[in-house]
């Protein structure tokens, strides 16, 4: 692909949205950085559009997305060829909708395409062509293309961080199901009638894996050897981190435990895929080779031995650029058709 010819990636997550130019060879030349929530807040639907109209949050968003690719677009003074946005929750990438999103308000049955193309003109950009799909999707292009996945054509890539997300490399191809909704790995069953998930359901990887469950684990230990008040500090995962960091061994099991999880569920899904890579990144990974390790040891002893072999489990190559580098992509290959 031509490095000089660039698009505009837009990765869509909880609580940070990047808007970034991504050139052909998967670089990231300029980037921009807001706030998910913004307007979702005290004042949601207090902004209001071109006509005086109030707008919803999630148009408030898409406008704001808007405005911020044609402000990158104006300083960089490039031509975009195509845009690619990458979002948080269940896409139909056919039909540009967002079919179901807990993390960002008013998006479950959102028309993403549609809109955004319309915000992007209405800030002054061309009329281009603009892709969508879910953040796992992105993710797993990226690392196929320019990342740990390159050279495999079968590659299971995974992103765990507030949930659990990824795509299938399949003969070369991102797989993405009946209706675009392949790579929910987070939702596969490791237990059954066990942990209850955000979700709603029992026993799903998410519900052990994510980050936020690793701290409720480190809150359950706690509990458990009645350490009393030492759970009133750890909020975030990267509380946890710091804990083990400085030798505390119920954080560093807790951390560990995510890892095991996550490798179980990973091995089943090796089995039923039988790839010859996985990758795995996202947010967590920045819990260091005790989380990694732990997550690598499971697949490779839980895996059965003829899939096992020639098997390779990875860190993410492309680290948090990696969905916003995929997004942009995209529109790359939107803009060729």
């Amino acid at each position: 692909m031509d490095a000089r010819s660039q698009a505009i990636g837009i990765d869509v997550g909880g609580t940070k949205v990047i808007v970034a130019l991504i050139d052909g060879t998967g670089a990231v030349r300029d980037r921009v950085t807001m706030a998910t929530h913004e307007q979702a807040g005290a004042v949601a639907g207090a902004a209001v559009d071109g006509t005086g109209a109030v707008m919803s949050p999630a148009d408030d968003l898409v406008s704001r997305i808007a405005a911020a690719a044609a402000e990158l677009v104006r300083a960089a003074v490039v031509v975009p060829v195509g845009v690619g946005c990458a979002t948080t929750g269940h896409v139909d990438a056919t039909a540009g909708t967002v079919l179901h999103s807990g993390l960002v308000p008013g998006w479950s049955g959102y028309p993403l395409r549609e809109k955004l193309q319309c915000a992007l003109v209405d800030a002054g950009l061309p009329d281009l062509a603009v892709a969508v799909d879910n953040d796992g999707h992105a993710m797993a292009i990226a690392e196929a293309r320019y990342g740990a996945a390159r050279g495999h054509d079968h590659a299971l890539c995974v992103a765990v961080g507030t949930g659990v997300g990824g795509g299938f490399i399949l003969d070369g191809q991102l797989y993405r199901g009946r209706r675009g909704l392949a790579g929910l790995v987070g939702h596969s069953t490791i237990a059954y009638r066990g942990r209850r998930c955000q979700c709603g359901k029992r026993g799903c990887l998410e519900a052990y894996a994510a980050g936020p469950r690793i701290v409720d684990e480190y809150r359950r230990l706690v509990r458990a050897e009645r350490l009393g008040a030492r759970t009133a500090t750890v909020e975030r995962m990267q509380d946890v981190c710091a804990l083990a960091e400085a030798g505390d061994r119920v954080a560093t099991l807790a951390i560990q435990r995510g890892g095991e999880h996550l490798g179980a569920g990973l091995a089943s899904l090796a089995n039923v895929l039988n790839p010859s890579v996985i990758v795995i990144g996202g947010g967590v990974l920045g819990a260091g080779p005790r989380w990694f390790d732990a997550a690598r040891d499971a697949v490779m002893a839980r895996v059965r031995h003829t899939v096992a072999v020639g098997l390779e489990v990875v860190p993410a190559a492309l680290g948090s650029d990696a969905v916003v580098i995929g997004a942009g992509l995209m529109g790359l290959d939107s803009a060729l058709g």
